[in-house]
């Protein structure tokens, strides 16, 4: 584990080298970031049409309405993740379910239960049992002091983990907890993943994301990970999550690098 984790660090250090100063490098990671979130959760927008909806606005053809709302309110809610994240902001019970409202927004709607109204849009706690497969998730009525639990244990913890593997982890576990309370009707995934990146901007450290073709293997974790009560395999898996997306951006960005040097010289091939 220790060589795995020295591995890690040292794709991350290559990976952060290249990237350094690439124009607008971070404004289009945080598109591939809102790509793959709403993909996991449904998305039928491809990657390029994505980064076109939103960076010039401009919807995609023959795809659901709600496919681009969630795309544009995800990068809303990244971006205040990332506000939070460069203030130091401790968080409350209370940015939780405004981070849930601007996830929610434009998809979100007023839903009627016999424990009562409430409104996913605005980031209010679900008043209704979920179920996600085979999964029941905890009463409703918990839901409240199990948030306002979590949240504490955060802003005790996490000016203390300032080093990359330290804070990558308590973002793993962060993530695995609030998923697994499942606090509102919908989008708890999206914020479980933010509040991940939150924890990690903290910090400065990057972002991780989860890939939508590995999207099995990662409901398959959590599950795993709850019914064995073994929180390494969901650690295991967003680590190898990391590495995975240092090595595809340190391809990319090397291709770069190679067709910029190229052009001085004439021709450049992109193989």
């Amino acid at each position: 584990m220790r060589n795995d984790l020295k591995e890690l660090i040292d794709i991350k250090e290559r990976y952060l080298e290249l990237s350094k100063g690439v124009l607008d490098y971070d404004k289009f990671n945080q598109y591939a970031i809102t790509h793959h979130s709403t993909v996991i959760e449904g998305s039928t927008l491809s990657l390029e049409e994505t980064f076109i909806l939103l960076d010039k606005g401009l919807t995609p053809n023959n795809r659901p309405l709600e496919h681009s709302l969630m795309a544009t309110d995800h990068l809303k809610a990244l971006k205040l993740i990332i506000e939070w994240a460069k203030s130091k902001k401790i968080l409350e019970s209370k940015d939780i379910r405004e981070l849930s409202a601007t996830i929610m927004k434009g998809t979100g709607s007023k839903i009627s239960t016999m424990a009562g109204d409430f409104d996913s849009s605005k980031g209010d706690f679900r008043k209704a049992t979920v179920r996600n497969e085979d999964r029941i998730f905890m009463d409703q009525a918990k839901v409240p002091g199990e948030v306002d639990r979590l949240m504490r244990e955060l802003s005790s913890t996490i000016n203390g983990k300032k080093d990359f593997v330290g804070s990558n982890l308590l973002a793993f576990d962060i993530h695995f907890q609030m998923v697994s309370i499942h606090p509102f009707a919908d989008g708890n995934g999206r914020l479980s993943r933010l509040l991940m990146n939150y924890v990690q901007l903290f910090h400065g450290h990057p972002m991780t994301v989860v890939f939508p073709e590995d999207r099995r293997q990662y409901f398959d974790a959590l599950e795993n990970t709850r019914r064995g009560e073994d929180i390494s395999i969901f650690r295991n898996f967003m680590l190898n999550q990391a590495k995975k997306y240092f090595e595809r951006e340190i391809g990319i960005l090397s291709k770069e690098q190679k067709r910029s040097k190229s052009k001085d010289r004439g021709i450049s091939f992109i193989f």
